[in-house]
């Protein structure tokens, strides 16, 4: 069995874009979790940056990730995060113990 693939994607928002890139990424949450290959899918607004916001998935593997990507919801959210974010960074990880 292979170890889940963890990804974390942190997201700020152009200032004035706060609640459309809120909206948008919270959208996203019911669909992603729905997904059979999906193991965790959590929004988090960031403790101490106001306009930052955290995506903590957990996939079955690259090949779920994938997946995830070129689903509709996915590809129809994609301009408004590319309007919305000034940032956009991903960390692709596995579990070691």
């Amino acid at each position: 069995m292979t170890t889940p693939l963890t990804l974390v994607a942190t997201l700020v928002a152009n200032a004035g874009f706060e609640a459309e890139l809120q909206q948008t990424l919270q959208g996203l949450q019911g669909p992603s979790r729905a997904e059979a290959d999906g193991i965790q899918y959590d929004f988090h607004k960031d403790a101490e940056q106001a306009r930052t916001f955290h995506m903590v998935e957990q996939w079955r593997d690259e090949t779920a990730l994938t997946a995830h990507e070129a689903t509709p919801n996915f590809q129809a959210a994609l301009p408004v995060i590319e309007c919305a974010a000034e940032k956009f960074s991903v960390t692709k990880m596995y579990r070691v113990s």
